[in-house]
């Protein structure tokens, strides 16, 4: 299954760390090894890098250490092709992206939205085959008509309400867990598993606060909290602004998926840092698992 990880920041931060920790689940550690994307906001443009490749045998993937690059908001993802018929294409690769109303929204989906293709567009339309984009397409297509000219969401609550009753629409045709953002606001779907944790520090006198959301947990020494299934929030610079439930609850199959998943990404992981841990002394390049 694939793993999402996103980021929101009251004050521009580097995000090396927790990429360089979500890097071998992308075909190391963990079977995602169908594709990697990262996006990242430098205002209302989004930059987006990807490959239908292994992130834990990319060289881009591991340059983007030394990219000096800072950022509000971030997106990421590491994809296993489900099914596998729809491969390793750059088409399907996610974070998408697509221009509403000036401004960059990417999006990255983790789950199974079988049959989500019955959903009409109006507006958008796929350029790959994936359920993922459709469901993308679809968002946008509800989103449009509650947006300022220059793209901000200028009625939080309203946007919430329309959105979360399309997201309860597509909730019924599986798994639907995902990130959105037009580069202010960083929509969140925690249909299953989701994690979040908050990191406080000091910015040049300033109290720096991020919001990180992944599926599965990166550290262990870190209070990572499950985010209530069926929940959508957005957060915006750091802080959750609002929250509201949605419908439709994911099947059975797709937790005993998720709960199967975490168990196994947690036993690789330990055993991927005991190793690391025992490389460290003589290889200390950034090419192997960090420890958290």
């Amino acid at each position: 299954m694939c793993e999402l990880l996103g980021m929101s920041a009251s004050y521009e931060v580097d995000l090396d760390t927790s990429l360089s920790l979500l890097r071998p689940r992308g075909g190391e550690i963990c079977a995602n090894a169908d594709g990697w994307g990262v996006a990242h906001y430098e205002g209302n443009a989004a930059r987006v890098l990807k490959e239908a490749k292994p992130a834990s045998r990319s060289p881009l993937f591991a340059a983007l250490r030394s990219r000096d690059f800072a950022s509000h908001t971030v997106l990421a993802h590491v994809r296993k092709a489900n099914p596998t018929a729809i491969g390793r294409q750059f088409s399907n690769t996610h974070p998408f992206e697509r221009e509403l109303s000036g401004r960059s929204w990417v999006f990255a989906h983790n789950g199974r939205l079988p049959g989500i293709e019955d959903q009409p567009l109006i507006g958008f339309r796929p350029i790959g085959a994936t359920d993922s984009e459709h469901a993308f397409c679809t968002l946008l297509d509800t989103a449009r008509d509650y947006l300022s000219e220059d793209g901000a969401i200028t009625d939080v609550g309203l946007m919430l309400g329309r959105l979360a009753r399309k997201v309860s629409t597509i909730n019924e045709y599986g798994e639907f867990n995902f990130l959105l953002s037009n580069g202010e606001d960083l929509i969140v779907h925690a249909h299953t598993y989701l994690h979040a944790v908050e990191r406080q520090c000091r910015v040049e006198e300033n109290e720096q606060t991020v919001v990180l959301i992944a599926t599965h947990p990166l550290t262990d020494d870190e209070a990572w909290a499950c985010l209530l299934p069926n929940s959508l929030s957005i957060f915006r610079n750091g802080k959750l602004i609002a929250q509201q439930s949605t419908d439709g609850q994911a099947s059975d199959d797709a937790w005993q998926r998720q709960r199967c998943e975490a168990e196994v990404v947690t036993q690789l992981r330990h055993e991927a840092e005991a190793r690391w841990m025992k490389l460290r002394p003589d290889l200390d390049d950034g090419m192997y698992y960090e420890s958290g």
